[in-house]
C-alpha cells in the first residue's frame, strides 16, 4: 500500500506539473495577446498626427494671418502658413537700424479636436527671428502642443506631459529658403480602449510653399503624410 500510494503521488505531480507548464503556456499568450491589444493601430497613431499638425497650424495662421479668424472651418496647410512667418511681413515687428526683428508669441487654447467625443488641443510657442536691410536672415520657432481629453480616432489622448514642435526658417532676400525641416517629440496617453503611453518622433519637412510632408514614428507605428 505503501508503494502504491508512493506512486500514485508520484503520478498527481507529474500531472499537477504538465497542467503547471501548460496553464503557463496559455497565461504567457494571454499576456501577450494583451500587449499587442493595447498597442495603439497605424490608423489611429496617423490621425493623431493630422490632429497635431492641424493645431499647429491653425495656430500660426490665426498669429501670422489676419484672414485666419479662430472659427474657420477651412483651415490651411502649413507650407502656406509659413510664407507669413519672417519678418517685414509679421504684424508688430521691430524695424532696426540694420534691418528687422520680431519675437510674437503663439497662443490657440482649446481649440475642439476632431473626435466625436470632443475634448481640446492647445498650442503655446513663440516665433521669433530677425532680417538684414538686404533681406537675410532667420526665423525660429517653438511650441508646446497638449492634448486635453482630446478626442481621436475612437482614443482620448492628453499630453503625457506635452508634445513639443520647434524649427527654423532660414530666409535669403526676403524668401524662404527650402527645405524647411520642424521636428516633433514628446509624450501622450491614451485610452480606454487600447489604453497606454507613448512616444512622438516626427519630422514636418516643407519642400515648397504647396509642398509639406510628416514622416516619422508615433506610438511605435510609422506615420507618413501632408501637412
Amino acid at each position: 500500500m505503501s508503494r502504491m500510494k508512493r506512486n500514485q503521488s508520484l503520478c498527481l505531480t507529474v500531472v499537477a506539473t504538465i497542467l503547471s507548464v501548460l496553464c503557463l503556456g496559455c497565461g504567457g499568450g494571454s499576456n501577450n495577446a494583451g500587449m499587442a491589444n493595447n498597442s495603439m493601430s497605424p490608423a489611429q497613431a496617423q490621425a493623431v498626427t493630422d490632429q497635431v499638425v492641424q493645431a499647429l497650424t491653425q495656430s500660426l495662421g490665426i498669429t501670422l494671418s489676419s484672414n485666419v479668424p479662430a472659427t474657420s472651418e477651412v483651415r490651411p496647410s502649413l507650407a502656406t502658413v509659413v510664407k507669413d512667418m519672417h519678418p517685414y511681413v509679421l504684424d508688430g515687428c521691430t524695424s532696426t537700424s540694420t534691418g528687422e526683428t520680431c519675437n510674437l508669441p503663439i497662443s490657440l487654447i482649446g481649440d475642439p479636436c476632431s473626435g466625436p467625443k470632443g475634448g481640446t488641443i492647445s498650442v503655446t510657442g513663440d516665433v521669433g527671428g530677425s532680417l538684414n536691410n538686404a533681406g537675410d536672415g532667420s526665423v525660429s520657432g517653438q511650441f508646446t502642443i497638449t492634448p486635453l481629453n482630446c478626442s481621436v480616432s475612437n482614443l482620448i489622448v492628453n499630453g503625457d506631459p506635452s508634445i513639443s514642435v520647434a524649427g527654423q526658417i532660414n530666409v535669403t532676400d526676403d524668401a524662404p529658403t527650402f527645405p524647411i525641416v520642424f521636428t516633433e517629440t514628446g509624450g501622450i496617453s491614451y485610452g480606454p480602449s487600447p489604453s497606454g503611453s507613448c512616444q512622438l518622433n516626427a519630422t514636418y519637412t516643407i519642400n515648397s510653399l504647396s509642398s509639406c510632408t510628416v514622416s516619422g514614428t508615433v506610438c511605435g507605428q510609422s506615420v507618413i503624410g501632408s501637412c
